[in-house]
């Protein structure tokens, strides 16, 4: 039988009466558009983060665009990201007519670099460390960034942080959830995420009553008390189905990254010790929530053959960094970040979802032993 990257059915099939008893409580009531259902979970998924406020809107995209507006990034500005990221993340740092700073990976978490994001913002001269106004760390694969270390660094050069959660979902870092460690965190909840809505939705947490107010006129145009529009906002809101059908979800994602962390535990045991490939790792003070789980190797296109070959997803996340991207490469071309650039030309993600069994998971180690 064919094991894939990730399996939905399985889930869904799990929570299949519960999932359809909030649908049809939607129905009922006849709320669709920021109802009660969007409320708790918003406030319910800002709790989980440790943050006073959350705020529902339609994609993590959307999430990470209108934080930076709300937190005053515009047109020249410059934003530093990660080049090892999905696009989005530097997506959103260009729709707000700011310009992305790329920076280096740590070559063990590939996340975010502290010490080449003080080289890179030093490197910008004194004008152009003036128009460097945030960070956004993305705790890519779902291991947390250095966020002591980035937050030194952010408050030497005066930087708002805005955490990429995306697919940190229930990770941590020195015991403190992630999306609660900055200005504001972004998350997203598309449907392959560890917890995942059944279309596109996103939320944005933070502590920051004045933010809150903010993204909460952004998302609907901008409009504030009686109806007054501001400022030019966005149709961006979370729907009420998603938020009622993530309410039933958000109750086990706990159990849901315990499960994770145990698979990733068992590939670790039976990988470790081949000759050429490095497993994932779990820094001091990180509580990885293994959102994908991540192997290494030079010989990446012979293993993704094999597994292929044995009817076993495996995918690279990401094979072209962001700088190297012809959206952004004629602004970069003297850009070099040999971490992030030798990183993707190695990484390979192996199965991993709550509902695999220990049997497949057998079966993806012997074929990478194989290979």
């Amino acid at each position: 039988m064919p094991i894939p990257l990730l399996n939905l059915t399985r889930q869904t099939e799990n929570l299949r009466p519960e999932l359809e008893r909030a649908a049809r409580d939607v129905l009922r009531r006849g709320e669709f558009i920021l109802g009660s259902q969007v409320a708790l979970f918003e406030k319910e998924f800002a709790r989980s983060c440790s943050a006073r406020f959350g705020i529902g809107v339609a994609s993590g995209t959307d999430a990470l665009e209108l934080a930076l507006r709300a937190l005053g990034v515009g047109a020249g500005d410059w934003v530093a990201v990660p080049s090892m990221t999905f696009l989005a993340t530097a997506d959103a740092v260009l729709h707000v007519r700011a310009r992305p700073l790329f920076v280096d990976i740590d070559p063990l978490t590939y996340t975010m670099d502290p010490l080449d994001l003080d080289r890179r913002a030093r490197s910008l001269g004194a004008s152009g460390r003036k128009r460097l106004k945030a960070v956004v760390p993305v705790h890519l694969y779902g291991h947390p960034c250095d966020m002591d270390a980035i937050g030194v660094v952010a408050r030497r050069h005066k930087l708002v942080v805005v955490e990429d959660a995306a697919q940190a979902a229930g990770a941590r870092w020195k015991g403190r959830p992630v999306g609660g460690l900055g200005s504001a965190g972004c998350f997203s909840f598309f449907p392959t995420k560890n917890l995942g809505a059944f279309g596109d939705a996103g939320m944005v947490v933070t502590s920051s009553a004045k933010l809150d107010r903010r993204l909460r006129s952004l998302r609907v145009h901008g409009r504030g008390a009686g109806d007054l529009q501001a400022e030019l906002g966005r149709n961006s809101r979370l729907d009420e189905l998603q938020a009622a059908l993530l309410r039933v979800k958000l109750k086990r994602l706990g159990a849901w990254v315990e499960r994770r962390r145990k698979l990733a535990a068992e590939y670790t045991r039976r990988l470790l010790s081949l000759s050429g490939l490095v497993c994932p790792v779990e820094m001091p003070g990180a509580r990885h929530a293994f959102h994908l789980y991540v192997i290494r190797s030079p010989r990446r296109e012979v293993i993704r053959r094999a597994l292929e070959r044995e009817g076993i997803a495996a995918r690279v996340y990401y094979p072209v960094p962001l700088h190297k991207q012809p959206l952004h490469r004629s602004a970069n071309r003297g850009v070099r970040l040999p971490e992030t650039e030798k990183a993707c030309k190695e990484v390979l993600a192996l199965p991993l979802f709550p509902e695999l069994t220990m049997n497949e998971l057998r079966r993806v180690c012997s074929a990478v032993t194989s290979a």
